[in-house]
């Protein structure tokens, strides 16, 4: 499996599983439900997410982040780029556990009457409630957009205190945006990470998917992902993430590398299970650092109540229609 589709504690693979089995573990702090609220203040307002962040395609999330702040916890260091949103630290712990970290993400606010709310300086933190081997907080904005960091247990005890890190890590965040030390990646003009990936794939094509007719495009804060269909048990899907890290790889038996719209594309079925109804394309663009990564479109599907390999033959039909729509790998 592609370390983009295993980069948390909770695995997206896991994640999936349960979806198409008809259960959540208690709701997803993935996929929060934006609270009602008053008309949103405009996006560069003080407070807002643009306004704190600045070009929300651009931040680089890493530097939101401190290690040093974890070190009561045990050494922190960066565990690579898997993500364009979000930064990932892994925490060796004294007890022997490994914790992974990821600050950054963003994604609608939760309600605040749901959990507790504590403020940090000039901003508030809601403290989510834990779950097992996961813990997150996140940062609110004015904009209804909350910003995540999330502590997930890999290896090791249980109760290794997930809910401190995420907390020290939360307080390394809100340091950052409060003395404006947010900091931004330079891309090229062709850039994945300045394309909308809803502008890449049309809706009308998407809709081809059974159960999908009527879906349209939803993209995230960043404009990294769009996302078609409703993220709740058996119901199918469809996302393209725009994304880095290393370049795509055949790792199972139920993989296949094959040329599509004249771009090299690794189709996978997610976990190498053909009956698990979850498929990935993915294709490289540019190289993404100095560390032989790359930038990388990933189309994810899913079928419930199909397989693995008709979840496969609509990833490659999709990704067919869309990548002739990536920028040019020359600009």
């Amino acid at each position: 499996m592609s370390s983009r589709l295993r980069h948390r504690g909770l695995p997206l693979l896991l994640l999936l599983v349960l979806l198409v089995a008809g259960c959540t573990p208690g709701g997803s702090p993935q996929a929060p439900a934006a609270p009602q609220a008053p008309a949103a203040p405009q996006r560069d307002e003080p407070g807002t997410a643009r306004a704190s962040l600045g070009d929300l395609r651009t931040v680089d999330p890493c530097t939101l982040t401190d290690p040093a702040a974890l070190r009561d916890f045990g050494p922190a260091k960066n565990a690579g780029t898997v993500s364009l949103d979000y930064c990932l630290l892994h925490v060796e712990l004294a007890n022997g556990s490994l914790v992974q970290l990821a600050v950054g993400e963003l994604g609608p606010a939760p309600d605040p009457r749901a959990n507790p709310v504590v403020p940090r300086g000039s901003l508030r933190v809601v403290q989510n409630a834990p779950l097992p081997g996961h813990c997150t907080r996140e940062i609110l904005f004015t904009d209804g957009l909350a910003l995540r960091v999330s502590a997930d247990l890999l290896a090791g005890d249980p109760a290794s205190g997930l809910c401190g890190i995420a907390e020290a890590g939360a307080e390394a965040a809100t340091a950052a945006l409060e003395q404006q030390r947010v900091g931004h990646r330079e891309f090229p003009a062709n850039s994945l990470a300045l394309v909308d990936p809803c502008e890449v794939l049309d809706s009308a094509v998407v809709q081809q998917v059974p159960g999908l007719e009527e879906a349209q495009g939803q993209s995230s804060p960043a404009g990294h992902q769009c996302a078609w269909g409703e993220q709740v048990a058996d119901s199918p899907r469809v996302q393209l993430t725009h994304t880095a890290g290393d370049p795509p790889q055949v790792l199972h038996g139920a993989a296949v590398e094959e040329e599509i719209a004249g771009r090299r594309t690794v189709i996978s079925v997610v976990g190498g299970d053909p009956q698990l109804p979850l498929c990935s394309a993915e294709t490289a663009h540019l190289p993404f650092g100095a560390t032989g990564q790359v930038e990388v479109a990933q189309l994810v599907v899913a079928v419930p109540g199909m397989t693995g390999i008709d979840a496969c033959e609509f990833a490659r039909g999709l990704a067919g229609q869309a990548w002739p729509h990536l920028p040019a790998l020359a600009p």
